[in-house]
């Protein structure tokens, strides 16, 4: 219980951050169609429509070779693109109905910030992702649950 507390706490910290970061630093939120997208926005979407096509070698080829995953703020998932394909080709292959959408996103600068809300195998999900991006590909991301 007092774990699943401190998560609920954690990522209510991670949410007032982020708007505070916003608010503080001059984010600028991505909801609006007339803003043209930076290169780290340009390569989060496009692994976002691999994603939901569920293919696996246009999703990859977003992510450095090192790239890794870790539930936020250290809970480190996966190191490297092997680990990956292992990983999201198994969840393509069994999950006919995946699918996210981003509802809010926030970039600055190498970073990306995604409010996703998707569906898996007949469940909807809801999920905070912070993508970093240097050199034209992802190299770390982290999970907000």
């Amino acid at each position: 219980m007092r774990r699943r507390y401190r998560e609920v706490l954690l990522c209510c910290g991670v949410i007032i951050t982020a708007i505070a970061l916003v608010s503080v630093n001059g984010w600028a939120a991505r909801d609006e169609p007339s803003h043209a997208p930076n290169d780290a926005e340009r390569i989060v979407q496009q692994q976002l429509e691999a994603y939901n096509r569920r293919d696996l070698n246009d999703f990859l080829a977003t992510y450095a070779e090192t790239v890794i995953l870790s539930n936020f703020p250290d809970e480190l998932l996966s190191t490297g693109i092997d680990a990956m394909r292992t990983r999201y080709g198994a969840l393509f292959d069994r999950t006919p109905d995946l699918h996210a959408e981003i509802t809010q996103r926030i970039v600055q600068g190498d970073y990306v910030i995604d409010h996703e809300q998707g569906t898996a195998q007949g469940r909807e999900f809801s999920a905070v992702a912070i993508y970093e991006v240097k050199g034209g590909k992802i190299q770390h991301v982290w999970f907000v649950r």
